[in-house]
């Protein structure tokens, strides 16, 4: 960067962490521009961005227990449900030969049963021995459990407890199979169609509770410092409000560090103002104390590791070192000793900044 001639008569007047001495004909020569200070009280920043997240433990998913044709699917995506509503119905014929499996259960344990009863009428006459009327009791165990073990299969199935009864009694074996929102919620997604042929495990509906909601907000390392779990939370423009959770321990790529935060109070209609994916803003509250303020992004100089501001002084400016708190596209909110009216630079910082550090490109 080559400097006017009218720099190298101020270097001797820039010295680091000094004021900087320069007369009115100076800073206009230098193009500095210069605006009042604006108090921000009572928020961290105008806003961070975030992204809003279905919490851990609210998302299910509907899968398909056993191979088959889904014959029919009745709720879209995006649609509320309740838990135990009807989402799809399966035909499988694997269903078939596990009812007759319990049939065949079934059949097994009235045999141990009867064994076990006659053996038992045996031993107190003394025809048999006891060893083995212990061997037909063991016997009505185990035929007890794999009963129930086939009952259980096909409640997990889906199939309900009157077709399990019927299909038992050998009265009747059910095709179909319903299958049932575990919770209530929205479809996030709905991954068959009618007509569809799926494997065992197959994904058909996923299903998620969204209140509440989470939502991650990127924040600047030492912006991620001075929060604290239980800190409010809002969402500029939305009338929604939340918690902070925690602040996570690890950085992102872009060295910003994640915050998590609780929404409560989120609407989950037609007309919601939050949707799982969806990017927003963020703003939290209560740090500042009424001592931070706001500056455009330009105003801000940066040297050895530290961020500075030029605040005007009658002689001149005054290099004021600040902490910034967070950063948006245009504005930085920063902490700092200041008083209301102050005036900063805003414009010409560069010219400004090497004045004070009394660099000079010789060329």
């Amino acid at each position: 960067m080559r400097l006017s001639p009218l720099l190298f008569l101020l270097f001797p007047l820039a010295v680091h962490a000094s004021p900087i001495k320069l007369t009115p004909i100076q800073v206009k020569s230098l193009g500095i521009q210069t605006a009042s200070l604006t108090r921000h009280a009572g928020s961290l920043s105008t806003g961070m961005p975030a992204t809003v997240v279905i919490p851990d433990g609210q998302t299910r998913v509907v899968a398909a227990p056993l191979a088959g044709l889904v014959l029919e699917t009745r709720a879209a995506e995006g649609e509320p449900v309740r838990r135990g509503q009807v989402l799809a119905s399966l035909s499988s014929p694997e269903l078939i030969g596990l009812q007759g499996g319990l049939a065949q259960a079934a059949t097994t344990l009235e045999l141990a049963r009867d064994s076990a009863r006659r053996d038992e009428g045996l031993l107190r006459e003394g025809i048999i021995p006891e060893s083995r009327a212990r061997a037909s009791a063991a016997a009505l165990a185990q035929a007890k459990a794999a009963l129930n073990a086939q009952r259980a299969a096909l409640r997990a199935q889906g199939l309900n407890d009157a077709a399990i009864a019927r299909a038992e009694r050998g009265e009747g074996f059910a095709s179909e199979i319903a299958l049932s929102a575990p919770i209530s919620g929205v479809v996030i997604a709905r991954q068959v169609t009618p007509g569809s042929r799926v494997e065992a495990a197959t994904a058909l509906y996923t299903i998620a509770s969204l209140n509440p909601l989470w939502i991650e907000i990127d924040a600047p390392a030492d912006v991620a410092a001075r929060v604290k779990a239980g800190m409010k939370v809002d969402l500029p423009g939305r009338h929604v409000q939340g918690a902070v959770l925690r602040v996570l321990p690890a950085a992102g790529a872009a060295q910003t560090v994640r915050i998590r935060v609780r929404l409560d109070n989120v609407n989950i209609g037609p007309d919601a103002t939050l949707r799982a994916g969806q990017s927003v803003s963020a703003r939290i509250e209560g740090l500042g104390g009424g001592q931070e303020w706001r500056v455009p992004v330009k105003a801000v100089a940066r040297e050895a590791g530290k961020s500075y501001v030029f605040v005007r002084r009658p002689d001149g400016f005054e290099a004021r070192q600040v902490t910034v708190l967070s950063q948006s596209a245009n504005t930085v909110s920063l902490a700092g000793e200041f008083k209301d009216g102050e005036l900063v630079a805003v414009g010409g910082i560069a010219a400004l900044k090497s004045v004070w550090l009394g660099a000079v490109d010789a060329k």
